[in-house]
C-alpha cells in the first residue's frame, strides 16, 4: 500500500516540477498528461483492492486510465528531443493517432463485462481477460514497445557529449514503459492480468518519477537536439524486446509444468533487474568507451578504420558552408575518436604575429592570444608531437596553456602546413579519463590534423586572394571615381576663372550658386558610396576590475611591462577594452628598447577611470598627431594597416570615453584611456 500511496503522491509532485521550469513543449506536456493519468490509475487500482464488490465500476475507468498513460508515454518518446515538425508530416505519427483514439472510442463505449471479467477478485486479485480485452490489451503493449523504440532511437542519434543531459530522462521514460510492459505480459502468457503484481510496478514507477525531478533540475539544458537521418534504421531495442517476449513465452509456459513458490514473482523481479542493469550498461559512455578497449585489444586488428574516417572528414567538410563552420565540424570530429568532451581552434594571425581563437566546440571562449614566445608554442615548434597535458611538462611553465586547466584540457594538437606551425587544436577532458591513449590514437590525430590544416590553409588562401581581388576591383573603381571628382574640380576651376570677370552680374551668381550645390551634392553622394568602415563595435556591458584586463593584457606580452595602479571597477566590454589595452601595448614594445620597459598606470581620475600607457621610444610629431593619428590606412610601421589605433578609438568612444595621446619625437609617447567607472552605469 505505501508504494501505492507513493506513486498516488509523488506523480503529480514531479509534475508540478516538470511544469516549473516552463519548458512548455509538446513532449513535457505529455509526460506531465502521463504522471497525472498514471496518479489516477494508482488511486483507481488502490480503490478496486480494497472496495472488490465495486470491481466493475472501478475498472471501468481503471481501463481507460492505463490507454492514456500508455498513449501519453508513447507520444512523450516519439516527440522528445527531436524535430517535432518532420515527426508531424510521417504518415505513421497520424495513422498511430487514428488507431490511439479508435481504441479510446472502443474502451469508452464498450461495457466493461464484454472486456474483462474476474470470479473470484476479492481472494485472488486476477483480472480475465475475453477476446476484445486481450487485443485492447495487445494493442497497449504494442505501443509500448515501439515507445522503447523511439527512447533508443534517440540516444543512438545524439553525440555523445549531448547523451549526458538527457540520458536519465530517457531512463526513467524507458523505466515507466518497461514497468507497464512487464505488468502487461501476463496478459499474453495467460490472458489475465495480475494485480500482486501492482507493487512491483509501482515500484518502478517510483524510481522513475525520482530520476524525472533529479534530471529536469540538475541535467537538462533546454537545448534541442538533432537527430540523424539514418538512425530509424538501426534499433537494436526492437530486436532485444522482441527477443525479450520470446523468452517470456517460453519460460511462462514453463512455468505452468514448475512447482515452485512465488516462481512468477522471482522472475519479474529478475527481469526488471536485468532491464535496469542493461540500461545503465547502454547509457554510461564511460562504460562504452571501456568495452571498445577491451574489443580492440582482443578482437581487432586496428582500432580505426581509417577509411571510416576519411569518410567522416569529407562528409563533415563538406558540410561547411565557413571556415568557422569547417573548423567548428572538424572539432567535432577530432572529439569523437577519443570522446572528448569538447576542443578550440587557435590559427596564426599575420597582423598580431600570435595564434589567436578561431573556433571552438564545448569549449570556453578565449580571446587571449599565443604570442610566438609563449612555452607552448616554442614546443610546438621544436618538436612535432601531440602534448597531453595529463602528463608532466616543465617546459610548459608559464604558458598560457595553464589557465585552460580549470576547463580539463587533454590534448594539444599542432597544425603543421608546409613545416610551419599554422595553429593548433586543444582537446578537452575525455569521457573515461581512466583510457589509455596508444600510438594508433596519436597517429589518428596527427592524420586528422595533416588534412584538417590543409583545408582550413586552402580556405585561408581562397580568402586572402577573393580579398586581393576586391582590392584590385577598388583600384579600377578608384579610376572612375578620380575621373568623377576630377569633372567636379573642373568645373569649380572653369567657374573661379570666370568669377574674375562676372562676379557682379547676379545672373552669374545664381549659376555660380547652382554649379556649387550641385557640385556638393555629387561628392556626397560619391563620399557615401565609399563609406564602407563599421563605426561603433556591438557592445557587452558589465562591470569588471581593471586590473585585470590590464594584467591579462600584459601577461600575453613577451616584454617586460610595469604596472602600477589602484582597484577600480569600470563599466565596459571587457574583450574590447582588452583589445585596446593589448593593441597599446603590442605599440609601445615595437617602439620602445630592450632595455627600456614599458609604464602602465591605471586608476581614478575626476571621476573617471584612466589608463595611462608609457614608452620611451621614437615618438610622433605634432603635425602626425594632428593630422594622421586614429585615421584608417595610416600607418609608420613599415608593414603595419594602419587599422589599430582607428579601432581603439572607435571601441573607447562607444563606451563613452576617450583617448588622449601626448608625445615629442625622441622622448616617447604616452596613451591615456579614459573609460566610464561601474558606478555611473544606469541599471537597464
Amino acid at each position: 500500500m505505501f508504494l501505492l500511496w507513493s506513486n498516488i503522491i509523488l506523480s503529480p509532485i514531479a509534475a508540478t516540477i516538470l511544469l516549473l521550469r516552463r519548458s512548455y513543449l509538446v513532449s513535457t506536456l505529455l509526460l506531465v498528461s502521463g504522471l497525472l493519468f498514471l496518479s489516477g490509475l494508482t488511486f483507481i487500482d488502490l480503490q478496486s483492492l480494497q472496495n472488490p464488490e465495486q470491481f466493475f465500476f472501478w475498472r471501468k475507468y481503471g481501463l481507460f486510465f492505463e490507454a492514456m498513460v500508455v498513449f501519453c508515454c508513447y507520444y512523450h518518446t516519439k516527440t522528445a528531443f527531436r524535430d517535432n515538425y518532420e515527426i508531424y508530416k510521417g504518415r505513421g505519427f497520424w495513422i498511430s493517432i487514428v488507431v490511439a483514439l479508435l481504441a479510446l472510442i472502443y474502451i469508452i463505449v464498450t461495457p466493461i463485462e464484454n472486456l474483462l471479467f474476474s470470479p473470484d477478485f476479492a481472494v485472488e486479485h486476477i483480472i480475465f481477460l475475453t477476446k476484445p480485452g486481450f487485443l485492447v490489451y495487445l494493442l497497449l503493449l504494442i505501443f509500448m514497445v515501439f515507445g522503447l523504440v523511439q527512447l533508443e532511437r534517440t540516444l543512438a542519434g545524439l553525440h555523445q557529449t549531448q547523451r549526458w543531459g538527457i540520458k536519465l530522462m530517457v531512463l526513467g521514460s524507458g523505466l515507466l514503459l518497461a514497468s507497464f510492459a512487464l505488468y502487461f505480459s501476463h496478459s499474453l502468457l495467460y490472458r489475465s492480468i495480475n494485480m500482486n503484481y501492482l507493487g512491483m510496478r509501482s515500484g518502478a514507477v517510483l524510481i522513475a518519477v525520482m530520476i524525472f525531478c533529479y534530471s529536469r533540475t540538475y541535467r537538462e539544458t533546454g537545448t534541442k537536439l538533432a537527430l540523424s537521418r539514418g538512425i530509424a534504421h538501426r534499433s537494436v531495442v526492437l530486436v532485444i524486446v522482441g527477443g525479450y517476449l520470446i523468452v517470456l513465452g517460453v519460460v511462462g509456459e514453463g512455468l505452468r509444468y514448475l512447482d515452485i513458490e512465488n516462481a512468477k514473482l522471482i522472475f519479474y523481479v529478475l527481469l526488471m533487474l536485468s532491464m535496469i542493469g542493461l540500461a545503465i550498461v547502454f547509457l554510461s559512455e564511460s562504460l562504452r568507451r571501456k568495452l571498445k578497449v577491451i574489443l580492440h585489444k582482443n578482437f581487432y586488428q586496428s582500432k580505426y578504420d581509417y577509411r571510416q574516417q576519411w569518410q567522416s572528414f569529407a562528409n563533415r567538410v563538406a558540410s561547411g558552408l565557413t571556415l568557422t563552420e569547417i573548423q567548428t565540424s572538424i572539432l567535432d570530429l577530432m572529439c569523437e575518436p577519443l570522446a572528448c568532451k569538447g576542443g578550440a581552434f587557435y590559427l596564426y594571425d599575420f597582423e598580431t604575429k600570435s595564434y589567436i581563437y578561431t573556433a571552438s566546440f564545448n569549449f570556453r571562449r578565449d580571446w587571449r592570444p599565443f604570442y610566438e614566445t609563449d612555452p607552448l608554442i616554442v614546443a610546438l615548434k621544436g618538436k612535432d608531437w601531440i602534448v597531453n597535458l595529463k602528463e608532466n611538462h616543465p617546459e610548459l611553465s608559464g604558458s598560457l596553456v595553464e589557465s585552460f586547466a580549470d576547463v580539463g584540457a587533454f590534448l594539444v594538437v599542432p597544425l603543421l602546413f608546409d613545416e610551419e606551425l599554422e595553429g593548433f587544436i586543444v582537446l578537452g577532458e575525455p569521457i573515461n579519463p581512466e583510457e589509455e591513449l596508444t600510438y594508433e590514437d596519436y597517429d589518428l590525430l596527427k592524420m586528422l590534423a595533416c588534412q584538417a590544416i590543409a583545408t582550413v590553409q586552402g580556405l585561408r588562401l581562397s580568402e586572402q586572394l577573393t580579398t586581393a581581388r576586391e582590392l584590385a576591383a577598388i583600384g579600377k573603381v578608384s579610376t572612375f571615381v578620380l575621373h568623377d571628382l576630377k569633372n567636379q574640380v573642373s568645373g569649380l576651376s572653369l567657374m573661379l576663372d570666370n568669377a574674375r570677370d562676372y562676379i557682379d552680374d547676379p545672373e552669374f551668381q545664381q549659376d555660380m550658386l547652382e554649379t556649387v550645390t550641385n557640385t556638393v551634392l555629387n561628392m556626397n553622394g560619391l563620399i557615401a558610396r565609399l563609406k564602407n568602415i563599421k563605426e561603433k563595435p556591438e557592445l557587452v556591458i558589465a562591470s569588471v576590475a581593471l586590473n585585470k584586463i590590464v594584467s591579462d593584457a600584459a601577461g600575453t606580452m613577451g616584454a617586460p611591462v610595469e604596472i602600477d595602479g589602484l582597484l577600480t571597477q569600470v563599466a565596459v566590454d571587457e574583450e574590447e577594452i582588452y583589445k585596446v589595452v593589448l593593441n597599446l601595448l603590442v605599440n609601445a614594445v615595437e617602439a620602445t628598447t630592450a632595455d627600456s620597459p614599458v609604464r602602465v598606470k591605471y586608476g581614478q581620475r575626476d571621476g573617471s577611470a584612466f589608463v595611462e600607457i608609457s614608452d620611451s621610444g621614437c615618438g610622433m610629431s605634432r603635425d602626425f598627431i594632428d593630422n594622421r593619428l586614429f585615421k584608417p590606412f595610416e600607418t609608420t610601421k613599415k608593414h603595419g594597416f594602419g587599422i589599430g589605433l582607428y579601432q581603439c578609438k572607435q571601441i573607447v568612444e562607444s563606451h563613452g570615453g576617450h583617448i588622449k595621446v601626448e608625445s615629442q619625437e625622441g622622448q616617447g609617447t604616452t596613451f591615456t584611456l579614459l573609460l566610464p567607472l561601474a558606478a555611473e552605469v544606469s541599471p537597464a
